[in-house]
């Protein structure tokens, strides 16, 4: 499936996308106007977002929240575990800025929190 999804544009996507929230609006039994009431958004936007209309990341989960179906933004929201190693090879290659004032250079102190 995934590499399918490279093959499609990114519009078919989102239309694609939208399908989905209105299969689980309709199997939920809800209209337009009752999703949008329970989500504090307007029916234009869970009009907009069905029709595979571009509309705010915000709204997106904020639907999703209402139709009880956050677990689809599951693997977007996982965190991935970082090598320790592959850390201290970025911190070498991408040393940290000091800042200068006046000409002086000033390490950055650290907090007492």
């Amino acid at each position: 499936m995934t590499q399918d999804l490279y093959s499609w544009t990114d519009t078919a996507i989102v239309r694609s996308i939208g399908q989905k929230i209105k299969n689980v609006r309709i199997a939920k039994k809800l209209t337009q106007a009752q999703l949008a009431k329970h989500c504090g958004l307007s029916a234009f936007s869970i009009s907009q977002i069905e029709n595979g209309h571009n509309t705010s990341l915000l709204s997106l989960v904020m639907i999703l929240r209402c139709l009880q179906r956050l677990d689809l933004l599951e693997t977007l929201t996982q965190e991935e575990a970082i090598n320790p190693l592959a850390i201290i090879e970025y911190q070498k290659k991408h040393p940290r800025r000091q800042r200068v004032t006046n000409g002086i250079v000033k390490p950055k102190q650290e907090s007492e929190w």
